[in-house]
């Protein structure tokens, strides 16, 4: 069964850097909507029946809902049966055969058509001026993904999301494990994530350095919450149009550290 990718640590009580919002269109609401259906569908996996509750299924049912659909395209069943019960959306047209639901934002008159592909793990969504957005989702577990693609960019969550580019110190036998990722056409940003047995202040001076090295303009803080260090590191290339935020926190199980970068065009 897929699952989301976990969320970065707030590591010694020190804010993570807040990640970039996706590529927006005309339908944002809506879009939006949709996409926490699909971060839904991860949850469930495309791949076999969702389980789901008594009061869920039985509001479902009394809307028509075909159980079978459940089986053969899990993800267009839970997409029509969270739009029957969102009183501020409804079903304009369906059709399980081709994998396709059309749905109207009923504050907004905004109407989308999704399609489904069970086969690919894949959501098409085309709206009412032709603009089609592109939600893929890949692996399961620990290597779960989730990819979507607009005319506007690219946003890539756990292990489909891109490297860390060459300028991004990479902490001496780490194993990051990347967390986000977004580009379009003036701007890149990502983060990665992992966790080492080196002390805090060893990571907090290693990435001091290293920026500094870099050419980055580079300022950090530490502290302590219930005993355990924390601290943040952030560097700047001004001339290269680069940043990089560091968050660094002692757990019972090593020190966590939370990379976040991004470079403008």
């Amino acid at each position: 069964m897929s699952t989301v990718p976990p969320a970065p640590q707030t590591p010694g009580g020190v804010p993570p850097a807040a990640a970039p919002a996706p590529p927006q269109s005309s339908g944002t609401k809506l879009l939006f909507w949709i996409l926490g259906i699909v971060l839904g569908l991860i949850l469930i996996g495309f791949g076999s029946c969702a389980v789901i509750g008594f009061y869920a299924l039985h509001k479902a049912k009394q809307a028509g809902f075909d159980s079978d659909l459940m089986k053969k395209n899990p993800a267009l069943a839970s997409a029509k049966m969270a739009v029957m019960m969102n009183p501020d959306t409804e079903i304009v047209s369906s059709d399980d055969k081709a994998g396709t639901i059309t749905v109207r934002d009923k504050k907004t008159g905004k109407v989308v058509t999704m399609k489904f592909d069970p086969e690919k793990k894949s959501m098409v969504i085309t709206d009412e001026n032709g603009k089609t957005t592109s939600m893929t989702t890949t692996g399961e577990g620990a290597n779960a993904g989730f990819e979507m693609k607009s005319s506007e960019g690219t946003v890539k969550l756990g292990a489909s999301s891109d490297k860390a580019p060459a300028w991004v110190p990479a902490y001496p036998g780490s194993s990051p494990q990347n967390t986000f990722s977004s580009s379009n056409a003036g701007e890149q940003t990502g983060s990665f994530a992992f966790v080492t047995t080196d002390p805090a202040d060893k990571v907090i001076s290693f990435y001091g350095d290293a920026l500094k090295s870099g050419g980055f303009a580079v300022s950090n803080m530490t502290g302590s919450s219930e005993g355990k260090v924390g601290g943040m590191v952030s560097g700047e290339d001004k001339a290269n149009k680069r940043t990089v935020m560091v968050n660094v926190g002692s757990e019972n199980d090593g020190t966590h550290v939370n990379v976040t970068f991004s470079v403008k065009q």
